[in-house]
């Protein structure tokens, strides 16, 4: 069960069936469990990934069909893991940035779930 108090009054009781109550002691805590272990699966997938705070950027050199596999592979664990944990992704939010070789272009289109995300 849980409440919230404002000043001198309470709200109602509410039951929460998943997530972490925001501003409670035990929120930093769960999203570092969160996190790490998201780390950790893009991880196996050859990618490199950077934090900060509730961002992260994924990122990989695509020198093959291999690479390009291995990045869409990374964006797929993150829906699923996101969907597994109830989490939104904010698509809106998500890019592709391409620094390009002359010598050597590739040309993929990337997606998380069915949404495309453009350069």
């Amino acid at each position: 069960m849980y409440q919230t108090k404002v000043g001198t009054a309470l709200s109602d009781t509410a039951t929460l069936f998943s997530g972490v109550l925001q501003g409670g002691d035990i929120g930093p805590l769960m999203f570092l469990v969160y996190i790490n272990e998201l780390i950790h699966l893009l991880e196996q997938h050859n990618v490199k990934v950077k934090m900060f705070a509730d961002d992260v950027k994924i990122y990989l050199e695509i020198i093959n069909e291999v690479d390009i596999m291995h990045l869409q592979l990374a964006l797929t664990s993150l829906a699923e893991w996101a969907n597994e944990w109830q989490l939104a992704i904010s698509i809106e939010k998500c890019c592709v940035l391409n620094i390009v070789n002359k010598y050597l272009l590739v040309t993929c289109t990337w997606a998380i779930v069915r949404y495309l995300l453009f350069h």
